[in-house]
C-alpha cells in the first residue's frame, strides 16, 4: 500500500482558525482550505503529494503534518499499516506514535480537573500492544531529527485524523504541540505556563544567575518560573505582586509604569527582557524598544508576549517582527503556543545571545529549581 497525500493537517488554538487560514493563503498559496473543526484545519496542495519533511511557514499552526484523512475506531488498523509502510521505505528509521486530541477549550477556560487527551490512553495502549513484538514504534524518549512521527488525532467522538511528519528541529516534539507542563500550586498565576511553554519552544539559552527584567510582572507567575530556574528578576508593574514573590531574595519590584522608568534606574548588565502587558501591540512594543535599544551591550534576548486584542492585529505580525529586529535582534521568530490565549510569543536574540545559543546544546535549557 502506498501512503502519499496531497493534504496537510494543522492544529491551532480555538478561535485562531480564520487567522490561520489567512496566513496559509498568504504564505503558501498552493495550499487551499479543505476541512475545519475548532482547532483543527486541513488544506490541499495544488502541487500534488506533500513530502513528509515539508516546512510550514506559520505562526498559528503549532503542529502540522501530511494528512491521510479521517478514520473511525474500526479503521485504526491503518495506523499499523502506515508504520509498516514507513519501515519498508527505510527499515532503520525510527517511528514514533503520538495520540492526542484537538483542543476542546480555549486556553484557561478548561473545566476544573480537565486533562487534554485523558480518554485516549486506552486507544494508544491498544495500538502499541498490537505491534509490541514487531517493535514498530519507539517506546521511550522524544523524536530525534529524521525520525518519522505518526499522528492520530481525536477530532470528534469516534473520529480520528491520521497523519505523519518527519521530525526536524523546527517542529515541536510534543503531541499536538502541547508540552506537558503542570501549574505549581505556589505559582501566583497561569503566566507560569505561558513562560515555561515559551522557554521550551524557543530554547532560549537562559542561565542560572542571569538577570531578567519583566515588564508587566504582576501578580508573578512568570517571575516565579524564572526564579525557580535560578535567575534574578526585576519586575516592573504598577499592580501588586504576590507576597511570596516579593519575599524572594532574588526579586525586586519596581511598582511603576514602565514609561516612568529611565534606563539609568536599571542595572548596567541585563541579559533578558520579557514582556506581558495587556495593551495593544504597538504600545507594548514601544515600551520594550525604549529599554532594549539601551541594553544591547549586555542583552542576550527578548521574550515578548504580545496581545492580539483584536484578531485584525494578526495581519501585523510581520511588522511586529521587523520592529523587534530593529531593536537589535538578529534572530527573531513568533508563534502562538499551546498555553497562550489571544496572543503570540515573539522571541529575539542579540548577536551576543546568538553566540551563546550556538554554543548551547539544544534541549539543555536549565531545569527548574526544586525549591
Amino acid at each position: 500500500m502506498n501512503f502519499e497525500s496531497e493534504f496537510i493537517f494543522t492544529v491551532c488554538q480555538i478561535g485562531a482558525e480564520p487567522a490561520l487560514k489567512k496566513e496559509i493563503a498568504k504564505n503558501h498559496p498552493d495550499f487551499k482550505f479543505a476541512f475545519s473543526r475548532p482547532g483543527y484545519v486541513t488544506f490541499k496542495s495544488s502541487r500534488g503529494p506533500v513530502p513528509f519533511d515539508f516546512t510550514l511557514n506559520s505562526v498559528f499552526a503549532r503542529a502540522y503534518g501530511v494528512s491521510f484523512g479521517s478514520l473511525s475506531e474500526a479503521d485504526l488498523g491503518r495506523v499499523t499499516e502506515l508504520a509498516e509502510w514507513l519501515k519498508t521505505q527505510e527499515p532503520q528509521r525510527k517511528i514514533h506514535l503520538h495520540v492526542w486530541e484537538r483542543d476542546l477549550h480555549a486556553p484557561g477556560e478548561e473545566p476544573l480537573g480537565f486533562i487534554a487527551g485523558s480518554l485516549l490512553g486506552q486507544t494508544e495502549n491498544s495500538l502499541r500492544k498490537a505491534q509490541q513484538n514487531r517493535h514498530l514504534f519507539e517506546e521511550h524518549g522524544p523524536p530525534q531529527v529524521g525520525d518519522e512521527v505518526i499522528q492520530l488525532v481525536a477530532i470528534d467522538p469516534g473520529k480520528f485524523g491520521l497523519g505523519v511528519f518527519t521530525y526536524s528541529r523546527f517542529r515541536s516534539p510534543d503531541p499536538g504541540g502541547r508540552p506537558a507542563i503542570q501549574l505549581p500550586s505556589a505559582s501566583p498565576s497561569r503566566a507560569y505556563l505561558k513562560l515555561e511553554n515559551s522557554l521550551t519552544w524557543s530554547q532560549a539559552p537562559i542561565r542560572k544567575g542571569d538577570l531578567a527584567v519583566e515588564i508587566g510582572s504582576a501578580p508573578g507567575g512568570a517571575s516565579y518560573a524564572l526564579l525557580q530556574r535560578g535567575l534574578r528578576v526585576i519586575g516592573i508593574d504598577p499592580a501588586i505582586m504576590d507576597p511570596e514573590i516579593l519575599r524572594h531574595p532574588e526579586f525586586q519590584h519596581i511598582q511603576r509604569s514602565v514609561n516612568q522608568i529611565p534606563r539609568e534606574e536599571l542595572p548596567d548588565s541585563i541579559q533578558w527582557l520579557l514582556l506581558d502587558m495587556n495593551v495593544e501591540p504597538n504600545v507594548s512594543l514601544f515600551a520594550v524598544d525604549r529599554l532594549a535599544s539601551r541594553m544591547l551591550n549586555s542583552l542576550h534576548g527578548v521574550l515578548l508576549t504580545v496581545k492580539l486584542n483584536q484578531w485584525k492585529f494578526a495581519d501585523e505580525i510581520p511588522y511586529f517582527l521587523e520592529h523587534v529586529k530593529a531593536m537589535g535582534m538578529v534572530r527573531v521568530k513568533a508563534a502562538q503556543l499551546a498555553y497562550h490565549r489571544q496572543e503570540v510569543c515573539i522571541y529575539g536574540l542579540t548577536r551576543r545571545g546568538q553566540m551563546l545559543a550556538n554554543a548551547t546544546p539544544r534541549n539543555s535549557t536549565p531545569k527548574r529549581s526544586p525549591h
